[in-house]
């Protein structure tokens, strides 16, 4: 599996996902005095600059992007390394088997 290929799909599909589901919600006609959001709100203890606003939107999508982009790395290094483990032990067994 190609680790870069991976890190970035994965970065932008989470990126676009933080940005969809906030943009939805800015859209969306809400009386005034009600809370926008509070769900989504939370995020913003974890990722740096996030709100729910057009601007947090902005900058959901890029902390989004970079933490997918760190999953879809470990992902694709953890699959990469469980296949060569596998091969691996394939052809120590073919090697035992051949003599």
């Amino acid at each position: 599996m190609d680790v870069l290929g991976m890190s970035i799909a994965v970065g932008v599909l989470t990126g676009l996902a933080l940005f969809l589901a906030t943009a939805i919600l800015l859209l969306q006609d809400v009386p005034a005095g009600y809370p926008i959001g509070p769900h989504l709100n939370v995020l913003s203890d974890y990722l740096p600059g996030y709100s729910v606003s057009w601007a947090g939107s902005v900058a959901g999508l890029l902390d989004g992007f970079v933490l997918g982009a760190i999953a879809g790395f470990v992902v694709a290094l953890l699959w990469n390394l469980t296949r060569y483990i596998a091969l691996a032990s394939m052809l120590i067994k073919t090697a035992v088997l051949a003599d």
